[in-house]
């Protein structure tokens, strides 16, 4: 496919998964589900911004790097225009006059420099990390490394799953009110009734612990990582989003 036209993301073949079945029949999952490391993260790796960090060994000696589609920078406009409980297929590159369709040129490319197999993604308001590798038989983008696709299409299916009551028993009162709110206000929006009832049926997904926040705002270095789960420095990233 040419590098000027738009990628598609939902052509990768469905496999049944046993965490969820509450996936969008529009947008297939993964051959592998996303891993999820299901339990609360240390708060000091909240709301840290950094562009670059020189981690020690193993990891390569030359500064870890994010594509600059996924990276946030503060008091910047974000790179990508994306409310993350809309497929892929609606991101939005932002450039300096106007907005352009993800192309497929643009999800091959290296998520990271250097190229890692594998990167964590942790967010404020998550009670879980994601972790994002090649996602097997990618339409265009396969790679034996993470690459631009791979983070979109891992961050959006980790988030339609279907949370659990586990992972709901993670929240306190005041936060699972809201997260209710988030799920009743997005099923609410879907303008036909079958869709609507089908989706409020389904009921709470991780994309709800968000609340309002559901617009991507890029990802930033952890520079320590998160050595108590074995995450070394390099390959741990801070989701951002913001309110739409």
């Amino acid at each position: 496919m040419p590098g000027h036209h738009r990628v598609r993301f939902a052509d990768i073949p469905s496999t049944p998964s046993s965490t969820s079945d509450a996936t969008l029949a529009s947008s297939p999952g993964p051959a592998t589900p996303p891993a999820l490391h299901p339990s609360p993260l240390p708060a000091k790796h909240r709301g840290v911004f950094s562009p670059a960090y020189y981690p020690s060994s193993p990891l390569p000696a030359a500064p870890v790097r994010l594509h600059p589609v996924l990276a946030g920078v503060p008091a910047y406009p974000a790179p990508l225009v994306w409310d993350v409980s809309q497929p892929t297929e609606s991101v939005q590159v932002r450039t300096s006059t106007s907005t352009q369709p993800l192309t497929d040129r643009l999800v091959k490319e290296p998520a990271t420099e250097p190229k890692l197999g594998s990167i964590t993604i942790i967010c404020e308001q998550l009670p879980w990390a994601i972790t994002v590798t090649p996602v097997p038989d990618a339409p265009g983008w396969k790679a034996p490394y993470v690459t631009v696709g791979d983070v979109l299409y891992t961050l959006y299916r980790t988030l339609r799953l279907s949370a659990t009551e586990a992972e709901r028993s993670l929240c306190d009162s005041a936060h699972l009110r809201r997260v209710h709110n988030a799920y009743v206000a997005r099923y609410e929006r879907i303008a036909h009734p079958g869709e609507r009832e089908l989706e409020k049926s389904k009921y709470i997904k991780r994309v709800d612990f968000l609340c309002t926040s559901r617009m991507f705002q890029g990802l930033s270095l952890v520079p320590e990582g998160i050595p108590a789960k074995g995450l070394a420095p390099g390959v741990v990233w801070q989701l951002h989003v913001a309110r739409p």
